[in-house]
């Protein structure tokens, strides 16, 4: 009975432990990314934005210098000291350079990118640091790592430590389960708005919330419309990158007929109707330019500005269920045996060693651990 929830249990964890050096890699770039950004786009005569360009130049500077004399000086270290030192006092004379064309580049990622629809490069960082958690607590729940108060586990013998921890995961699992179904009710209410709300006599007493929907969209072709937009917006984000790159201003290269021309080709009447999207063209006038985003949904009032939202929010909510999922499984490998209800087993990092090496060390290691455990 064991053994296959054993495989499943540890299958699961090496895709866990992917997943969460994958993540973390993309927050932390998109972290650095932000803050990089934020700083250049500030002033350089003080404040983060000089602070940071001393840092970046010494780190530029720094690192060239390393990589380029590593091997072929033998004063390497001093070399590698001094181009830090110059590299900073570089970059504390930089003063406005490139204020404005990484404010350009902010501004345009910000408020005019797909971006938007997630609320911008800090939302989206803080999103995948909340999915970091979730992972690393999954991974922790399936190797009986996770936070707990061990003192009454200390006090009682080997054979009765495995019902009482059996029984703390399954309340455990509950509560976890619990929290996820307030998080589907939440996502559910930023979905909707409340039309009215009043007292609505029943057993317990309840108070009924009357709730309306934003907009009547709720089929198959309704809620697919609302992902619309968003590939249309990175459509005409390719078109946009190399202008901002470039230096050009993001709302100062698109015209009107371009913008219509735009609209026309992208094939909107499929999902919406043609009355809607002829509502989103503009007059042809000279001299002007139009923003290249997309800032609503065609013929409805929703804004595009965190409107998937939503969607990455079910994200957390399949996070809690997957924990859940793990508390349940360590349950029953503990009582068919294949875990070890030690208080001191979650100090150790042996159960790791499958998830992270292959080698034939790691899988001595796991086989002894199985062998201990019958």
């Amino acid at each position: 009975m064991g053994a296959p929830i054993d495989r499943v249990d540890r299958a699961w964890t090496k895709l866990d432990a992917r997943l969460c050096a994958a993540v973390l890699i993309a927050d932390a770039m998109t972290l650095v990314a932000w803050i990089s950004l934020k700083a250049l786009s500030h002033t350089g005569t003080g404040g983060s934005g000089r602070v940071f360009r001393c840092l970046a130049g010494a780190l530029v500077l720094g690192g060239v210098t390393h990589l380029l004399t590593r091997k072929r000086h033998e004063r390497h270290e001093a070399i590698t000291t001094g181009a830090v030192v110059i590299g900073f006092l570089l970059g504390s004379q930089m003063g406005d350079f490139g204020v404005e064309y990484f404010g350009n580049l902010l501004a345009w990622l910000q408020n005019a990118s797909f971006l938007v629809f997630f609320g911008g490069a800090s939302d989206i960082a803080k999103r995948l640091t909340l999915w970091l958690a979730l992972l690393g607590a999954s991974v922790a729940t399936g190797q009986g790592k996770h936070i707990n108060v061990d003192v009454v586990m200390r006090f009682l013998t080997p054979r009765a430590r495995v019902p009482v921890a059996v029984l703390g995961w399954l309340v455990a699992a509950v509560v976890v389960l619990r929290g996820r179904v307030g998080l589907l009710r939440s996502c559910r209410r930023r979905r909707l708005r409340c039309e009215g709300e009043r007292p609505v006599s029943g057993r317990r007493g309840e108070v009924v919330h009357r709730l309306a929907r934003l907009e009547d969209r709720q089929g198959p072709e309704g809620h697919r419309s609302r992902h619309v937009p968003l590939g249309r917006q990175i459509s005409m984000d390719l078109k946009t990158l190399p202008k901002v790159l470039a230096g050009k201003p993001y709302g100062k290269w698109l015209t009107p007929k371009e913008w219509n021309e735009w609209l026309h080709d992208g094939g909107w009447e499929s999902h919406f109707p043609a009355e809607d999207i002829k509502a989103m063209e503009m007059e042809d006038t000279p001299d002007t330019f139009r923003t290249p985003a997309v800032t609503a949904i065609p013929g409805a009032g929703e804004r595009v500005y965190q409107l998937l939202v939503r969607e990455c929010n079910f994200v957390f909510a399949f996070g809690l269920l997957v924990i859940s999922i793990r508390f349940v499984l360590r349950s029953l490998l503990a009582i068919a045996g294949w875990v070890k209800v030690d208080p001191n087993a979650a100090h150790g990092d042996e159960e790791l060693a499958h998830a992270h090496d292959s080698s034939a060390e790691a899988m001595a290691v796991e086989e002894a651990q199985q062998e201990s455990t019958r």
